[in-house]
Order: structure tokens, then C-alpha cells, then sequence
């Protein structure tokens, strides 16, 4: 009898444990898991495991430098995106854009639709076919342009590999890639920098699919709904296509998310240096995303979904695009080997030669692909996928290497000095704002939810302790 009652003491204690799952629709800190919502530790706890913390503070001043990198194809709201990005910036005078255009000769030019906008048309010299500023555009100077003819486009994860070119090692502090139809909400820089500093992690990458513009300056669902991207397809050999976002609600910071999307990265610029787009997928379209996400985790990188929206996307066909491109069959086949390299897909080429192709744009030595399979539920040496939205930080295999960045060119690091010679040279302003990063928050939000639950469980496991109690004595 006393076996039969430690059995239904233990089993209703595992219901307990279930129930303590779910989470209102007003809590805070709720992912949407399997139909209903769970509330999660949005911060490691002490003695968990934490991410190396940014290594200066210079995310909270208005002299931080941020170069929005843009691939348009044919793209006809990329002039619309610009003005957005420079009218709605707190301080666009340390708001860069590097534009990989690739246009038609019937197209508007991005940087000139801009300034027409701003009031200040650009003129084209005949002869020469470059615009001269003779009016004084605003801003002019911080727009760096690679512009391709349409003819010459290779597809997407080409054109965002030639906005590297558009970085500038001793100047930009920040990176932020977007889609070329994207519009931002006031004060954008100011929130974006103060949403990657309460991430607490020198190695954060914000990143997921940005609010539909038409919704960008709305509490979705009246409780901060945001997109959070957990679930994925094989799109067919070394391709995985993220699906359709999950829910992340009332977030008190950034959290922790298993796959990184290419319409918003936002992190510190030496992740574009150190995992640079792969400049030899070409004609890729689809299902790439997977693998520089990879690549950035296996780096040391991870990835948080957003708690408020700060750019907003127009999809579908409200997107103005010129179209797709062009394929290429022998791309196409030799972008596929390499992903399938990459990701170890099943019978593909592992030969040291196949890895050695793929030079620069190999896998991180930080943590492994191994690791990420299981940390993301996308397993792509199995061909196995498991949803899985919650996620906890994985320290990295050696922490010898933390901010290896800012030391001198090695294997997998690069040179960062401007933060300092700029400090050395001008007196900062810090940033006045009013969105909530204090991490003492979320820890009496945290503890607030621990004691509601451990209560909880007391009450429903003493009635329930009485009720098999009460059964016990019934059978003798």
C-alpha cells in the first residue's frame, strides 16, 4: 500500500510538473510551445552557464556607429528604406548604409530616389553616368554603393557576400542587415543598440523575421507578440528553409533563439568579418539560411529574437521587387555540394579536399556542428528535425578564445582598434531611453514567478497527498 501511495504521490507531483508549465496569456517572458504558451528563464541563473558580456559599454552612446547593409535586386521601395532609415534614426549622423544594388537601366537608382525624398535631387552627368551631388543631399556621405547590373546578379547570398566589401574595419561599430523593403520606428538606433546590450553577450546576433510593416507600431495581440524562430523543413540535399515563426510574448529582453534569419541580423561588426556571407553560393535562393547560421554558432555566436519590433517588412507582393533573378544549373549544383559539405549532409563529400574548398567559409572551432544539431532540433548528418523553441546558452568548447576579436589578424579573428582611438579622441554622450534593460528586473520578475510556483505546487500537493491519503485508509 505504501509503494501503491509513493507511486501516485510521484505521479502527481509529474503533473505538477506539467502544469507549472503553462503560462498565462499576460505573463511575462511566454514562448509558444505545442499549442499553448510556457513561461522561461530569459537569463542564465547564477552558476548556469553565461555568454562572455560585451566587452565595452560604447552600445549606450550616440558616437556608435551602425552600417545598415542592404541587397536590392531590382528592388523598387530600397529608396523608401533609406529615407526611413535616416528620418526615423535618433542620430543619423552615425547611421551608415552599404547597398549592394542590381539594378536595370529602366530602374530607379536607390540613393538617388532617396534624395529626390529628401528634397535634394541628384544630377546625372551625361557623359559619365555618376550622379553629382549639387544640391547637398543629407547625408550623402554615408551611403557606400557596389552597383551591378541586374544582368550580373548571381542571387541573394552573393550580393550579401559583396556587402562585406562595404564594411569598414576602422569605422563601424555595429552591423545590421535587412531586405531592401523595410521601414524603421523612431528612435531605431537608440533601441536597437539598448536591445543588444540587455542581451548581456559580445557575441548576441539579433535576428528574426521583422514585423509586417503594417503592424510595426502595434502591441500584436495586446501582449507583445513577437516572432520567434524555432521551426524548420529540408528543402532538399544541404538546404534547410526556416517555417513559419513561432511566438515569443511579453519579453523583458532578448531571448535566446535556435535559427537565424537574413532579413534582420543586428550584431557587433566582427561577426560580419569573422563569418562572412559565402560569396561562392550562387544562384541560391532558399534554404541557405541554415548554414551561415551554423557557421555564426559554431563561431561562438547566438541568436535572440527581439522583445519589441524596431523595423518593419513589407512581404509578399507588397514587397516591389523586380523579380528573382537568374538561375544557373552549374551553380546551383555546385552551391548545393558545398552546403551539403558543410552541414555533413548524408553521401555528401567530406573528403579534406571538399573542406578545404570551402576556404574561410568553413565551420567555427567554438562549438561544434555536432552540437548545433541538437541544440537547434535541425539535424542535417541525420536528416532529423524536432522543434525546439526553448533553448538554453552552450558554452563554448575552449573560452581561451573570448574576444579574441580585438587582438591582432589570426586564423579566425580580426583586427577591431577604432572603438579605442575614437575613445581616446572624443568625450561620449550616453544615451537617454526609456526601454527597460535593467537585468534587476527580470530577476524579481524570475524570482516573483518561482515563489507563485512553488506555492502552486505545495497547495495542489498537499490536497492531493489528502486525497491518496484518504483512499489508503478506505482500502484497509
Amino acid at each position: 500500500m505504501l509503494i501503491l501511495l509513493h507511486l501516485l504521490i510521484l505521479l502527481c507531483l509529474g503533473m505538477l510538473k506539467h502544469v507549472a508549465a503553462y503560462a498565462d496569456w499576460n505573463d511575462k517572458n511566454i514562448v509558444l510551445k505545442d499549442g499553448h504558451w510556457e513561461q522561461v528563464q530569459v537569463e542564465p541563473l547564477p552558476g548556469q552557464p553565461a555568454p562572455p558580456p560585451p566587452r565595452d559599454d560604447r552600445w549606450k552612446y550616440n558616437e556608435t556607429s551602425i552600417v545598415v547593409l542592404i541587397a536590392s535586386f531590382r528592388e523598387t521601395r530600397c529608396p523608401e528604406t533609406l529615407h526611413s532609415m535616416i528620418t526615423k534614426a535618433a542620430h543619423p549622423e552615425r547611421v551608415f548604409a552599404g547597398i549592394v544594388q542590381q539594378n536595370s537601366a529602366i530602374d530607379e537608382d536607390c540613393l538617388a530616389g532617396y534624395c529626390k525624398r529628401m528634397g535634394a535631387e541628384l544630377t546625372k552627368d551625361a557623359a559619365t553616368g555618376t550622379y553629382l551631388n549639387q544640391k547637398g543631399c543629407p547625408f550623402y556621405e554615408q551611403f557606400r554603393f557596389k552597383r551591378l547590373s541586374d544582368l550580373e546578379a548571381k542571387g541573394p547570398v552573393y550580393a550579401r557576400a559583396l556587402q562585406a566589401e562595404l564594411v569598414k574595419e576602422d569605422d563601424d561599430d555595429f552591423c545590421m542587415q535587412i531586405d531592401a523593403h523595410t521601414l524603421f520606428i523612431e528612435a531605431w538606433d537608440v533601441r536597437i543598440l539598448n536591445e543588444w546590450g540587455a542581451a548581456k553577450n559580445e557575441y548576441a546576433v539579433l535576428s528574426t523575421y521583422p514585423t509586417n510593416v503594417h503592424d510595426l507600431h502595434k502591441n500584436s495581440n495586446n501582449h507583445w507578440e513577437m516572432p520567434h524562430l524555432c521551426h524548420a523543413s529540408f528543402a532538399g540535399p544541404g538546404k534547410v528553409a526556416n517555417g513559419r515563426a513561432s511566438a515569443a510574448a511579453n519579453l523583458e529582453r532578448p531571448l535566446l533563439a535556435p535559427l537565424w534569419a537574413a532579413g534582420l541580423s543586428f550584431s557587433r561588426c566582427h561577426a560580419e568579418r569573422n563569418v562572412p556571407n559565402d560569396i561562392n553560393l550562387k544562384s541560391v535562393f532558399a534554404g541557405e539560411e541554415y548554414g551561415r547560421g551554423a557557421r555564426l554558432w559554431t563561431h561562438g555566436y547566438d541568436f535572440y529574437s527581439i522583445s519589441r519590433p524596431i523595423i518593419g517588412t513589407y512581404y509578399g507582393g507588397e514587397k516591389g521587387g523586380g523579380g528573382s533573378g537568374r538561375f544557373d544549373a552549374k551553380e546551383i549544383d555546385a552551391s548545393t555540394k558545398r552546403l551539403s559539405t558543410l552541414l555533413k549532409w548524408p553521401n555528401s563529400d567530406q573528403s579534406d579536399d571538399a573542406w578545404k574548398e570551402l576556404g574561410s567559409y568553413g565551420l567555427g572551432k567554438r562549438r561544434t556542428l555536432e552540437q548545433y544539431a541538437e541544440w537547434s532540433g535541425v539535424n542535417t548528418i541525420t536528416t532529423q528535425i524536432r522543434q525546439n523553441c526553448i533553448v538554453s546558452y552552450v558554452p563554448w568548447i575552449d573560452k581561451s578564445s573570448e574576444y579574441a576579436e580585438y587582438e591582432p589578424i589570426g586564423n579566425e579573428i580580426v583586427k577591431d582598434s577604432m572603438w579605442k582611438r575614437r575613445g581616446e579622441d572624443k568625450k561620449l554622450a550616453k544615451i537617454q531611453t526609456g526601454m527597460a534593460t535593467s537585468g534587476e528586473a527580470s530577476k524579481a520578475s524570475s524570482s516573483k514567478y518561482t515563489d507563485k510556483a512553488l506555492l502552486v505546487n505545495l497547495i495542489i500537493f498537499v490536497t492531493l497527498f489528502g486525497v491518496a491519503s484518504h483512499m489508503a485508509q478506505n482500502v484497509h
